[in-house]
């Protein structure tokens, strides 16, 4: 199955190679990356993106093709780049945010992969973008940044995710936070402020629904305490592999968004 550069994406990179490099430095790394054909015409956007749109249409794999094209870009600091280090950091992160939003992350190497992207994540994104939710954000770009190189980050992230929110929960609506700030007790706290204890509920369906958000909760918790980079390890170990660390951050991602929905609802 071919792979193809998400159009966006090639807008982004073809302005941000434009603004860092020549016509021949662009030139040079189109060519060793195995992008055959004659140099376009025009300036070096243009040039760019008819590069990566013939890469595209003829490359058996595309997105391959543009890691080892902006490898350099991404990985190499040279002595030329001192003075523009925030500059080049921040041009860097534009090309790390526009794959993610296509669900495709940049690894070291030159490597660019599919992390997966479900309407779920992407509304959470949306989320915490429009209220400014530094500390999931971070959260949020760690999952991505490692579930394919290091699962077991990915899924201590995802913990983190959920802790993070129900912290900001509680101090927002000025509640006491538990003496264990840990994913459990921390829970507790915003499922019975938010009315989401099941016990509470008469509806059986929403019931067993709610029941299973607790099961995240859970589930979450324990993976990240005894699969995840967070803590030590016995003699045994599981290893994770990208797709049990999609199923927990998938899983922290559904249950984040309903949380913010319902406290969304609630202040309306």
């Amino acid at each position: 199955m071919s792979r193809k550069i998400p159009i966006p994406v090639i807008a982004v990179v073809s302005d941000i190679l434009a603004t860092w490099y020549t016509h021949d430095r662009i030139d040079y790394f189109m060519r060793a990356a195995g992008v055959d054909c004659d140099a376009p015409a025009g300036n070096k956007v243009d040039k760019t993106r008819e590069w990566l749109r013939h890469a595209n249409a003829n490359m058996p794999d595309a997105l391959a093709t543009l890691g080892n094209v902006i490898l350099e870009f991404m990985e190499v600091n040279s002595s030329g780049y001192a003075r523009h280090a925030v500059d080049l950091e921040t041009a860097r992160e534009k090309v790390r945010e526009t794959l993610g939003e296509h669900g495709l992350a940049y690894l070291k190497g030159g490597n660019i992969v599919t992390i997966g992207s479900t309407g779920v994540s992407k509304k959470l994104q949306d989320i915490i973008e429009v209220h400014d939710l530094q500390g999931l954000q971070t959260e949020f770009d760690r999952i991505y940044e490692n579930v394919e190189s290091d699962p077991a980050s990915a899924v201590t992230a995802s913990c983190a995710l959920l802790e993070s929110l129900f912290k900001t929960y509680i101090e927002a609506e000025d509640l006491e936070m538990p003496a264990e700030s840990s994913i459990k007790p921390l829970w507790k706290v915003v499922r019975k402020d938010l009315h989401l204890d099941p016990a509470i509920v008469p509806d059986d369906d929403l019931k067993a629904i709610l029941s299973g958000l607790a099961a995240i909760v859970e589930g979450t918790g324990s993976l990240r305490t005894h699969r995840g980079s967070a803590h030590g390890r016995g003699r045994t170990v599981y290893k994770l592999k990208p797709r049990h660390a999609r199923l927990a951050a998938h899983a922290a991602f559904t249950l984040a968004s309903f949380v913010l929905e319902a406290w969304g609802e609630r202040g309306t």
